[in-house]
């Protein structure tokens, strides 16, 4: 992250060792609030043992809280005043104390309610986290964002292991105590850790006119905030690229493979649990790499030309995980590269994203790309769930990868006639007929 980037028409914005301490408290920060998630799982099988439940009682309690923080993301925008610090610390403590009442609550109800206030509070991650770093690193945005995707996947790779020794030692409820003490320690370091914004408070440049928060870009407090979202959201190349967000859902990562990759080797393939643990844990670990070397070779060679060759070659690889059989080298093998590169998308498609949208406007933007992919998108997973049962695993994951090469398609008939190659002194690309510019 070396270097300087350039903003057409402004003055150098160095990537500074404040940038780089925010891009690693940032990271850090989704790390652990990916504990949040990652963690319950572990804990569930206790749940539904100790307060008599079914897991369809406990399966509809987490689809209304999934849908419900996907949905909530779009509030984003009205939150502009506050700086990512404060409202990402909140998050943090918030959901640290709906885990401490899930851990004391007497019966089934009181802890799935506690469970939809923990997808309540939890929402500001994404759409804040990414439109700070978007309009942090401007010129490396695909790169910082892949970083911010890449130490969601380390939580959720870091904490099953962790927790799970808690229940061993002391039962369910400790190991949830333990782990609203570790989301409430991510809301301190976000809260000591994390610079302000450029644009706020003490880190606003000097020669910036005070004019600009009232110029009426959506996401900067001006007056004309709604009129310029609606605008953008208008825009060919925008709403191409929200209908591919909710298209790929059906295949990614963060959301149906987390879900049914286990499902698949344990039920559909039959495998020990211990060889399901592990090869899940490989595609975890994979999960990680993928998004940061997707996010460089996309700042060097192009963010949408990535992403085009990301979501076919994810295509392929997940249409032939969903056959390969019982072959464990077959399996490991397709394991990792589904690993690299269905969870390299999503940075790549926030990039893009990010690029459409420009300057000023990164946090409402993004609330309405999250709420839309991850929110309208979680209904994939009942999609997937249904293919499962009246057509079997294969069937499921050749859906999966029709997702992705339904998303790619859109991406390269009304998205990729925008973009120019990135470089050093690039300023913004020219805008097609509908008004829309890829900056480089």
């Amino acid at each position: 992250m070396a270097g300087t980037a350039t903003r057409p028409g402004r003055r150098p914005i160095p990537h500074s060792g404040q940038d780089r301490r925010a891009l690693a408290v940032m990271t850090v920060a989704h790390g652990i609030q990916h504990f949040y998630v990652a963690g319950l799982a572990v804990t569930y099988p206790f749940i539904v043992a100790d307060f008599h439940v079914s897991y369809a009682v406990l399966g509809l309690w987490l689809s209304a809280a999934g849908l419900l923080g996907g949905l909530l993301q779009a509030a984003a925008g009205l939150v502009r005043r506050a700086s990512a610090r404060a409202v990402l610390t909140a998050q943090d403590l918030a959901m640290g104390g709906a885990t401490v009442l899930g851990a004391v609550a007497p019966g089934f109800g009181v802890f799935g309610a506690a469970r939809v206030l923990g997808a309540v509070v939890s929402w500001p991650q994404h759409p804040v986290g990414s439109a700070y770093l978007s309009d942090r690193f401007p010129q490396r945005r695909a790169t910082a964002l892949s970083w911010h995707t890449a130490g969601g996947s380390l939580g959720t790779v870091a904490v099953p292991l962790a927790l799970s020794a808690v229940v061993a030692a002391a039962g369910w409820r400790w190991a949830l105590i333990a782990l609203g003490a570790a989301l409430a320690a991510g809301g301190l370091l976000v809260r000591l850790a994390l610079p302000l914004e450029r644009a706020a408070g003490r880190e606003r440049p000097k020669d910036r006119p005070a004019t600009a928060e009232r110029a009426g870009t959506p996401g900067t407090g001006g007056t004309a905030d709604r009129a310029g979202l609606w605008r953008l959201l208008r825009r060919r190349q925008v709403a191409a690229v929200l209908a591919a967000a909710t298209i790929a859902a059906g295949g990614r990562g963060l959301g149906t493979l987390s879900t049914y990759i286990p499902a698949y080797l344990r039920s559909g393939l039959h495998l020990p649990t211990l060889t399901v643990g592990t090869l899940f844990t490989v595609v975890m670990a994979a999960s990680i790499a993928g998004p940061v070397a997707g996010g460089m070779l996309a700042d060097r060679f192009g963010r949408v030309r990535t992403l085009i060759v990301t979501y076919v070659a994810a295509a392929a690889v997940l249409a032939g995980f969903g056959y390969a059989g019982r072959d464990m080298a077959v399996l490991v093998l397709l394991g990792i590269l589904v690993g690299v590169l269905a969870y390299a998308e999503s940075p790549l498609l926030q990039a893009v994203f990010s690029d459409l949208a420009g300057d000023g406007a990164a946090r409402a933007a993004f609330g309405v790309f999250f709420a839309i992919s991850y929110g309208v998108g979680s209904l994939w997973t009942a999609v997937i769930g249904w293919v499962i049962s009246a057509a079997g695993f294969p069937a499921a994951f050749a859906v999966m990868a029709a997702s992705f090469a339904a998303a790619a398609a859109i991406i390269v008939i009304l998205v990729r006639d925008g973009e120019r190659a990135p470089g050093p002194d690039a300023g913004a690309a020219p805008p097609d007929d509908e008004g829309d510019a890829l900056p480089a």
